[in-house]
């Protein structure tokens, strides 16, 4: 850059030189044409004096020592004598000329010089020198003018001549001489001083000199300054260039820039050969069609062909990457000059992932939905279940055996608790049922059922189980982990009609970060992995979005609810787990159950124990909004020798109670009754009857119940659809129980 700094100083240095060369130049030849045009002036001047003496035939002047009459003219009357005596003498146009040039040159403060000159002259004083003469004989070939710089007595001068011709008066005293009017008689050099007109010349270079130096200052400055900023902006623009590569280079997503022309790439970044898997080389040889599915490149050529500047928002794109795996992509790209060539820079953000985690979202919240409905149609359907199988067990209680009509009792009951199982199906699935989890040894659990799963599945289908010989204790209600297993092995085989192999498998996994991105669910940490395979008949991709979804199946009309996989992923999800499913069609399919690891922990399963059905003669207070409940627990808790009083809500029990609070041994109160909850009823009945021993019922969901603290508070607790044999336990365990 330095370089072209000096070069361009002295090109302006050499342009300065040859304007003042030029300049200087110029003045000179001004200054000689101002002494030209004075000598012309003088010339013009001469020449009306001659004219003028020569219309007038000459001027007479008195005859002095001094003035002498002209030897050299011949004219008739050249001198005469005045009427008083005082001699005259004829001065032609000549001498007159030649003393007014004297006196010129003895008053005037510019000494010109003026010589009158002929080739045929009289006088002697007119004989020309070797310059006029060769000068008059230019004249006579038809020159109109010469003049050039000379020295006379050592100073300069414009020496300048023009020729004068023959007029009618001329012809009197030099007619003798053979001219004719209009011949070149002679002519009269005018020599005018240059000092002056040097002097000058000498103060205008000086002006031009200090002129050009300030001029060269200035330019020289104006181009010191236009290269610094030059440098300046270049410093920007290597700056700026640079922080593009790095951006560029450096950018976590991928980035490319392609030629609007030929849609080839022209660059890329290293974000974009890990991402897709080519080689810069690779890309550099392709089209940005190359890298989009067939039926994605007539939009993607409308999309170009509407290019025009600014940021452009292309959406989201399919891409191919080189192992043909299919991504979407966000594009953002702006219109770029590349070398040249129009092109867009483009930047590329995946979302195949976070499309996936919105599906899931948009999936765990239809769940969610369905899940609140389910939870609140199970809470109506166990009202109307336990007034059924309570007054279907008073039924089949007051027949004998032999009765004709007890088979239809027993019909009612079987289907009464089939709609009970439907409906803790139900709350399964809304993740609502009640759970008692204890640490368990998952092994230990798959063992002790294996046998009963091989009688589920045909002899057609073989079992094979691949347990890991470690630690598998996990957090856990072994009855529905006993489900779970139950509801995964019946929907394989479903699977194999024509046979196959349904393998089960146990191992320690670790869920981090990448994989519980690439899955879409989990949480970091270690995992106990329940895997239940099939060869079957596999799905496809659109049956495997669905499989949880309640009500829905692949079964044929009558041969499944829908809610068997669907209650699966509610109690895995209760437990605080996650289930994954792998399927292809014709390849059969894999369910993966995680349930979070336990470290060290002591595996246990509580066995109930055996406890015999009976009555008693204690008064029960019993409130039930629901009037048929009501009835039917009353007839119940009578039937087995209680003394039973009734309240139809929270607050009629609290006044019930202060009028028999001496009788009264136990409280039999539903959670949510108008007016006032169950709890809150049984919690002002304490401040009367602090020992008071009391046993809620509801046929509301687990979260419900846990919103009024029963069973954080350890109170007991029994869920609706009851029987009548398992409400005289409970209410006999809860009278016999030792505070």
């Amino acid at each position: 850059m330095e370089k072209y700094i000096l070069l361009l100083i002295l090109g302006w240095s050499v342009l300065v030189i040859v304007s003042l060369s030029w300049n200087y130049h110029v003045t000179r030849l001004n200054n000689i044409e101002k002494a030209r045009i004075v000598a012309r002036s003088f010339y013009d001047l001469t020449i009306e004096f001659r004219r003028w003496g020569s219309l007038h035939g000459g001027v007479y002047v008195p005859v002095t020592d001094t003035m002498q009459p002209n030897p050299y003219l011949t004219v008739a009357e050249r001198d005469i004598t005045t009427t008083t005596g005082k001699k005259l003498t004829l001065i032609n146009p000549a001498w007159m000329t030649r003393q007014v040039f004297e006196l010129i040159g003895k008053h005037s403060s510019l000494p010109i010089i003026s010589h009158l000159t002929s080739l045929k002259y009289i006088n002697p004083v007119n004989l020309p020198d070797a310059w006029e003469e060769k000068t008059l004989k230019e004249f006579e070939r038809g020159l109109k003018e010469q003049s050039s710089e000379t020295v006379i007595h050592d100073e300069p001068y414009m020496r300048l001549m023009r020729p004068f011709k023959t007029e009618q008066a001329c012809l009197k005293c030099h007619g003798h001489q053979g001219y004719k009017v209009g011949d070149v008689r002679g002519g009269i050099s005018i020599s005018v001083p240059l000092r002056p007109h040097f002097e000058a010349e000498a103060r205008e270079q000086k002006a031009l000199l200090l002129s050009h130096v300030f001029l060269w200052f200035i330019g020289t400055g104006g181009i010191m300054l236009f290269s610094r900023n030059i440098q300046r902006q270049q410093r920007q623009l290597i700056e700026s260039e640079e922080k593009y590569r790095v951006l560029f280079e450096s950018n976590p997503h991928p980035m490319w820039v392609y030629d609007l022309e030929t849609l080839r790439f022209l660059t890329v970044n290293d974000a974009a050969v890990e991402h897709y898997g080519y080689s810069k080389d690779e890309f550099l040889a392709m089209t940005i069609k190359d890298i989009r599915p067939a039926e994605d490149i007539s939009p993607l050529l409308e999309n170009v062909s509407r290019i025009t500047t600014g940021i452009d928002k292309a959406g989201v794109w399919r891409h191919r990457k080189k192992d043909g795996t299919l991504i979407h992509v966000e594009i953002t790209s702006h219109v770029v000059d590349f070398g040249g060539r129009r092109g867009e820079i483009v930047l590329v953000n995946d979302v195949t992932n976070s499309m996936k985690l919105e599906e899931q979202l948009r999936q765990a919240q239809k769940m969610e939905s369905v899940g609140l409905l389910a939870g609140g149609v199970a809470h109506d359907f166990n009202n109307v279940l336990t007034a059924i199988i309570g007054y279907g067990n008073l039924l089949q209680m007051k027949m004998e055996k032999t009765d004709p009509l007890r088979s239809y009792a027993e019909n009612i009951m079987t289907t009464a608790q089939r709609a009970a199982q439907l409906t803790q199906s139900l709350l399964t699935f809304s993740r609502k049922q009640i759970i008692n989890p204890v640490p368990i040894e998952l092994n230990s659990i798959i063992l002790r059922v294996e046998k009963l799963l091989k009688r589920l599945i045909r002899e057609d289908i073989e079992l094979i189980t691949r347990l890991v010989p470690a630690d598998m204790t996990v957090m856990a209600d072994s009855v529905q982990v006993e489900q779970v297993l139950m509801n995964l092995v019946t929907n394989a085989r479903d699977s194999m009609p024509r046979g196959g192999t349904l393998t089960i498998s146990t191992a320690i996994v670790e869920l981090n970060e990448d994989s519980i991105a690439s899955h879409g669910y989990g949480k970091p940490g270690m995992y106990v992995r329940l895997s239940i395979s099939d060869t079957g008949a596999g799905m496809d991709e659109q049956t495997r979005k669905r499989i949880f979804e309640p009500f829905f199946t692949t079964k044929e009309m009558g041969k499944g609810t829908g809610l068997g996989l669907a209650s699966v992923y509610g109690l895995i999800k209760q437990h605080q787990g996650f289930i994954d499913v792998e399927s292809e069609q014709g390849r059969g399919t894999s369910f993966h159950v995680y349930f979070p690891a336990l470290k060290h922990g002591t595996a246990k399963e509580e066995v109930p124990a055996e406890e015999i059905l009976k009555g008693g003669t204690e008064t029960l207070l019993v409130a039930e909004d629901d009037e048929i409940i009501r009835n039917l627990t009353s007839s119940i808790l009578r039937e087995f020798g209680y003394t039973v009083i009734v309240a139809k809500d929270g607050n009629d029990a609290v006044s019930v109670f202060q009028e028999n609070r001496d009788r009264i041994g136990l409280l039999l109160f539903d959670v949510i009754m108008p007016r006032k909850s169950g709890k809150d009823a049984y919690e002002e009945i304490r401040t009367i009857k602090p020992d008071i021993k009391v046993l809620f019922i509801s046929g509301y969901s687990a979260d419900m119940i846990s919103k009024e603290g029963i069973l954080e508070k350890g109170l007991s607790f029994v869920s609706k659809p009851v029987s009548p044999s398992e409400l005289l336990r409970k209410v006999r365990e809860v009278l016999d129980r030792q505070e």
